[in-house]
């Protein structure tokens, strides 16, 4: 098996999230690391202001992928630019939510929003995370981290 190298594209923050394409998905493990404010975007040669928060996000898209607690994709450092989620994830900057994505009306047609996913589902993502977390705590206590410095 050959090393995995990252991607930069990965940390550029490239990666558009895209809620239509997430919204069969059986839980979001979103994980919001920065907000960039008042960013201009052209769309339909329209130009406007917008917030962009730039996040981890893990999805579980099968309940097998629930059980057996291993995503069926993660995307890094995704931009996510729709105004309803920005709200929300600004608000829990440097934390981590589990939830679905809803299309929902508005007083301009409808847009997308996040929603809870039951308590089962939610406890499902909660194991993977706190697996991870381990995992990565183990790793870091174990000192087995060589030295390749001369």
């Amino acid at each position: 098996m050959g090393f995995q190298f990252a991607k930069p594209s990965e940390f550029a923050g490239g990666t558009f999230f895209k809620p239509l394409e997430h919204m069969n998905d059986l839980a979001l493990l979103i994980e919001p690391k920065r907000i960039d404010r008042n960013v201009e975007s052209t769309y339909n040669n329209v130009t406007r202001v917008r917030d962009e928060v730039t996040a981890d996000i893990t999805v579980f898209g099968t309940s097998e992928a629930l059980e057996k607690g291993v995503p069926t994709a993660v995307i890094k450092s995704a931009r996510v630019t729709h105004g309803m989620l920005t709200s929300t994830l600004e608000k829990i900057m440097g934390g981590a939510m589990v939830g679905v994505v809803a299309k929902v009306p508005t007083k301009a047609g409808s847009g997308y929003a996040f929603r809870d996913v039951s308590a089962a589902i939610e406890g499902q993502v909660g194991t993977y995370y706190g697996n991870r977390e381990a995992a990565v705590s183990e790793a870091l206590a174990s000192g087995a981290m060589p030295s390749f410095d001369a």
